[in-house]
């Protein structure tokens, strides 16, 4: 069971949220299984949290066990029809849902004017709302990934422990330094080591490795773990904690959360 409902700005509360991007232009790093879970955390703890599916694969809108074909209007409704979105309550947390329409967006953006600028608008609508909205980024780099980094304040990279995965961290950061042309105060919250199994040798030493590398002019934070609950979490469509409570993969998210808090 879930509850939409259109967000607007309320009058007396804090009219900055913190915006953070969670991205990587590498897919299958645990990228929205951290921005659930995150964000769960932060909502647990008592701040107000939105957490924006811009994936037109819509996986944090299945893994929060959201039905994208009930919304009155998704984010692609927002971004190039500027309709209000939906906004639905789930788990304690908002979510601003995507759909498989989003996919187009990308090449329906490319003819718009200040397209690059459309998320950015509908998340100021909202943000008043709010102290802490997480955006949940497709693994490529197209109109809505740029979008996301222009809406931003901050970007959490999710980074796998794998050798492989540290080769394209430099167009990562390339990429980055482009959109600053159009985000200027974009910044880099921090790296975030991800599915990190310590039982492997090769594993571990990626993991040393990016943190040689990195933690010289970055913030490397401490590793998530991986794990099967975070798996069967998304399968049953709620976050890790509700699955299974007494998971000790859950430190870790509690222990990115007291690293993030402000």
């Amino acid at each position: 069971m879930f509850l939409q409902l259109s967000v607007v700005a309320e009058s007396g509360v804090r009219d900055v949220a913190r915006i953070l991007a969670v991205f990587n232009q590498a897919g299958g790093v645990g990228k929205t299984t951290l921005t659930r879970d995150l964000g769960f955390e932060f909502a647990t703890r008592g701040s107000r949290v939105l957490l924006i599916d811009a994936d037109p694969q819509a996986s944090l809108t299945e893994f929060l066990g959201v039905d994208a074909d009930s919304l009155e209007a998704s984010l692609f409704d927002a971004l190039l029809h500027d309709a209000v979105p939906t906004i639905v309550r789930v788990h304690g947390l908002d979510v601003l849902p995507s759909s498989i329409d989003l996919a187009a967006a990308d090449f329906l953006l490319a003819a718009e004017i200040g397209r690059e600028l459309k998320l950015r608008q509908v998340v100021e609508k909202i943000s008043a709302s709010y102290d802490l909205i997480f955006i949940d980024a497709p693994p490529s780099l197209g109109n809505i990934s740029i979008n996301v980094l222009v809406a931003a304040d901050e970007i959490l990279i999710p980074v796998q422990c794998e050798i492989k995965a540290l080769r394209g961290t430099r167009h990562l950061f390339d990429t980055i330094d482009r959109v600053r042309t159009l985000n200027p105060k974009l910044k880099i919250a921090g790296v975030v080591p991800t599915l990190l199994d310590r039982r492997t040798r090769l594993n571990t030493e990626s993991y040393e490795v990016l943190k040689n590398r990195l933690g010289d002019r970055l913030t490397v934070f401490a590793p998530i773990r991986r794990g099967v609950a975070f798996a069967e979490a998304s399968a049953h469509g709620v976050p890790v904690h509700k699955h299974a409570p007494t998971y000790d993969g859950i430190a870790d998210i509690r222990a990115l959360a007291d690293a993030l808090e402000i």
